[in-house]
């Protein structure tokens, strides 16, 4: 069953990836694509806590799918997880973009990014 998350994990990711925004750094951008993906939350200003979170550990190396796989644990679905962390990479951390895309491509995605 864990492979099917994660094998829904990078699909999500991959097709997140593909139809994602110009990459720009800011806070409010985050919230308003997850917003207008109808991700739910509890606290606007926790969201942007995750999104913070999300962009360190990128820049620190870990792993995209260990990062997919802790914000499932935290309760997000596997296509929430993707859609967090493609609008955290758009919008709060652009410069993590490479990283994903690398990521995704290792994973066996073959589309435009």
């Amino acid at each position: 069953m864990r492979g099917r998350g994660v094998i829904a994990g990078v699909l999500a990711v991959c097709g997140a990836v593909a139809f994602s925004a110009p990459a720009r750094a800011d806070q409010y951008d985050f919230i308003a694509q997850l917003d207008n993906q109808d991700v739910y939350y509890e606290s606007m200003i926790a969201m942007m806590g995750i999104g913070k979170e999300l962009c360190h550990e990128l820049r620190f190396g870990v792993d995209p799918s260990l990062v997919l796989g802790k914000l499932q644990r935290t309760g997000f679905a596997p296509t929430e997880s993707a859609i967090v962390l493609v609008a955290a990479v758009d919008h709060m951390c652009p410069d993590t973009k490479q990283v994903l895309v690398a990521w995704a491509r290792d994973n066996g995605y073959t589309g435009s990014m």
